[in-house]
């Protein structure tokens, strides 16, 4: 039996692999943070300043879930650590670190993330 609370996938959720839906766009908050797991990935959703971006949940550093961190402006912080990283580019304003990031896309008011 499906986990009701996973997105859908496939022909219906107007989302083809290597595409997942993970959320409706009206769930995603600004400057919240959303952890979603599409195909078992663990992946973490954000909306700054309109845009919304997708990175791999886990802190490059120690793996920290970083949907337990916070969001100021385009800085995330790592709950475990305080490493920040500019969610416009991936780095990390502490040391030569990057987050993963996935590429998003919203259609009809729902988020896909294309995972490869």
């Amino acid at each position: 039996m499906p986990d009701e609370n996973m997105p859908e996938t496939g022909p219906s959720s107007g989302f083809e692999p290597p595409w997942y839906y993970v959320a409706e766009e009206s769930s995603l908050k600004e400057g919240k943070l959303l952890h979603v797991e599409p195909s078992g990935r663990n992946v973490l959703l954000l909306k700054a300043e309109g845009q919304v971006h997708a990175f791999s949940n886990l802190c490059p550093h120690a793996r920290c879930p970083m949907d337990k961190g916070r969001l100021e402006d385009f800085v995330l912080t790592c709950p475990c650590h305080g490493r920040r990283f500019d969610v416009r580019t991936e780095e990390c304003l502490n040391d030569s670190l990057k987050l993963r990031r996935y590429e998003s896309k919203s259609e009809g008011g729902r988020i896909g993330v294309k995972l490869e």
